[in-house]
């Protein structure tokens, strides 16, 4: 089932929150008018406002200021791609050119930071010092992520716990965050704000891993997006990691120089033979099926309706997904 599917049930809500996302981007010039219309073909399952706009479903009702935040969480996450993109020099993005690759880096850090302060200017209108302090603080947590991530590349040494605590800053907590707000604006209480955050982080954390392992074993056809750019920036994933603590000690040296060794087909064809041989790959789904399942439960005590109902197939949808 596509995210399409499950939305809709908040149909009409997500097809404003679209409306709304470029009616707040469109500048005062038109000097930015092609990079805008360029990222509105990078539509994606849109996640994130979805998370607002459930959580907040599940709990009554929908006030004005959860479309504005589910813009805000969309602004947010759009600026990550992009600059994801330049990190990773990755030259394709939901199917189209990334930014990066057809306007160059410049112009692609400065998109991106015009799509943040885009963002926070909405949320700045909104007078909400829970949100504003809880949004900045999840940027801030999300950019410590990436930061950590960067400084940890080619370390063969790094644990699955580090891996973990690496993808729910840069991922999940943006997730996490998105449950909180939907659910604060419905009137909801710390607890019932605290289900609806834990599973929106362990969702985060299991659509990671997916992503993770679809990076070394999809094809960019299926997927959209330039592949194998975690092995070729040096960012050891779950499956890879899984990989490098089942070979043996004097292994570990040939399986980091092959790993690393990104130039060639044949490089990433021994990979993918030695993450079949060792199951590295099934380890990393039934990892994140796993937290998928930790994260229904977290759900189970709120009340039966149609929009609890879309979470739990949220939930499903996020590891039976190909790309």
């Amino acid at each position: 089932m596509e995210p399409v599917g499950i939305f809709d049930s908040i149909k009409v809500l997500m097809d404003e929150v679209e409306t709304r996302f470029y009616k707040e981007l469109q500048p005062r010039t038109n000097s930015l008018a092609d990079l805008i219309a360029h990222i509105s073909k990078y539509k994606g399952k849109r996640l994130r406002p979805a998370l607002v706009l459930l959580s907040g479903k599940c709990l009554g009702g929908i006030a004005p200021q959860h479309i504005d935040l589910a813009v805000v969480v969309e602004m947010v996450h759009t600026a990550t791609l992009v600059h994801d993109d330049i990190i990773d020099e990755a030259s394709m993005r939901r199917h189209v050119e990334s930014v990066n690759s057809k306007w160059g880096r410049e112009i692609s850090i400065l998109f991106g930071d015009y799509l943040f302060s885009r963002g926070f200017t909405i949320l700045s209108a909104l007078d909400s010092q829970v949100a504003t302090l809880l949004l900045s603080q999840t940027v801030n947590v999300m950019s410590e992520g990436e930061l950590i991530q960067l400084q940890r590349r080619y370390d063969i040494g790094l644990s699955e716990n580090d891996y973990f605590d690496i993808i729910e800053r840069k991922t999940a907590s943006l997730c996490a965050a998105s449950c909180r707000l939907g659910a604060t604006f419905a009137g909801a209480n710390r607890k019932v704000s605290d289900i609806l955050s834990n599973y929106g982080l362990k969702i985060g954390i299991a659509f990671q891993i997916v992503d993770d392992c679809l990076d070394v074993m999809g094809t960019e056809e299926e997927i959209g997006k330039s592949l194998n750019t975690d092995i070729q920036k040096g960012k050891l994933t779950l499956p890879l990691i899984r990989l490098v603590n089942q070979l043996p000690r004097n292994k570990l040296e040939t399986a980091r120089e092959l790993i690393f060794q990104h130039d060639a087909k044949e490089t990433k064809n021994a990979i993918i033979e030695l993450l079949t041989e060792h199951d590295a790959v099934e380890y990393a789904f039934n990892t994140a099926k796993k937290i998928i399942k930790q994260a229904q439960e977290e759900i189970a005590p709120l009340p039966d309706s149609p929009y609890k109902t879309t979470l739990m197939e949220l939930a499903d949808f996020i590891v039976t997904r190909r790309s």
